[in-house]
C-alpha cells in the first residue's frame, strides 16, 4: 500500500535531491538495458577477444623456439590487450547506465508529475500550478493539453465561485443562503482564496528536480 504522502509532490521539478526520479522503474529500465548490452558484447566481442588470445598464445609459442627475445613483446601485448578489452567493457556498461537513467528519467519525470498533480486535482485542489517540464523531456505535448484542461477547469470552477456570490445576494431563504454559503466556502478554499487549506495535505517530499 502506498503513501499517500508520495502523490504529494510539486507541479515542477525545482532541484534533484535524488539521482533517481523513480527508482523502481529507473532501475529496471536500466537493467534491462544492461543486460542487452552484455548479451551484445558476447556475441560480438567475447569470440574476437577469444580467437586472438588464441593466436598470441600460439605466436608465443614459436617465438620460445625461434626468437626468444620476441616472447616478452608478445606477452605484454597480450596483456594490453585483454586490460583494452576489460577497460572497453566496463565503460560500455557505463555509458548505457547512464544513458539508461537519464532517458528513462525523461519518461518518467514527466508522467510522475501528471499522475501527482490528477491525485491533488480529483481531491479539489485548484491551488495548483501548471506542470512544468524540461524541453527535451517527453510527453510535453501531453502535458501542455493537461495544463490546458487544468486552466480551463480552474476557469469554470471560478465561474462557478462569481456566479453562486451573485446568488447570495438576491437568496433571502435562510436554508438555501445557507448552503450557498457553504458553496461559496468550500469553492474559494479549493481556489486559495481563504486561509485554509484547501485540502488536507500530509508533509510534502523535497525529491524535486527542475525540468526546464
Amino acid at each position: 500500500m502506498h503513501s499517500e504522502s508520495q502523490y504529494l509532490q510539486p507541479s515542477g521539478y525545482t532541484r534533484r535531491a535524488s539521482t533517481f526520479t523513480d527508482r523502481e522503474f529507473q532501475l529496471k529500465y536500466t537493467r534491462y538495458l544492461l543486460w542487452m548490452s552484455g548479451f551484445i558484447t558476447l556475441i560480438f566481442l567475447l569470440p574476437p577477444f577469444y580467437y586472438s588470445f588464441e593466436n598470441y598464445h600460439i605466436f608465443i609459442n614459436l617465438a620460445d623456439l625461434n626468437d626468444p627475445q620476441l616472447t616478452h613483446y608478445l606477452m605484454s601485448e597480450r596483456f594490453y590487450l585483454a586490460v583494452y578489452f576489460v577497460a572497453a567493457a566496463v565503460a560500455q556498461f557505463g555509458f548505457w547506465f547512464l544513458f539508461s537513467k537519464r532517458m528513462s528519467a525523461k519518461i518518467v519525470g514527466p508522467a510522475k508529475l501528471l499522475r501527482n498533480h490528477v491525485r491533488l486535482l480529483s481531491r479539489g485542489d485548484f491551488t495548483l500550478p501548471v506542470l512544468r517540464v524540461r524541453e527535451d523531456d517527453e510527453f510535453k505535448e501531453l502535458v501542455s493539453s493537461y495544463n490546458y484542461l487544468y486552466t480551463l477547469l480552474k476557469t469554470q470552477y471560478q465561474s462557478e465561485l462569481e456566479d453562486l456570490k451573485s446568488l447570495q445576494k438576491i437568496v433571502t431563504q435562510p436554508a438555501a443562503l445557507a448552503l450557498l454559503n457553504e458553496m461559496v466556502d468550500v469553492r474559494e478554499r479549493r481556489l486559495g482564496l481563504t486561509s485554509s487549506s484547501p485540502v488536507s495535505k500530509p508533509a510534502t517530499s523535497h525529491d524535486s528536480r527542475h525540468a526546464s
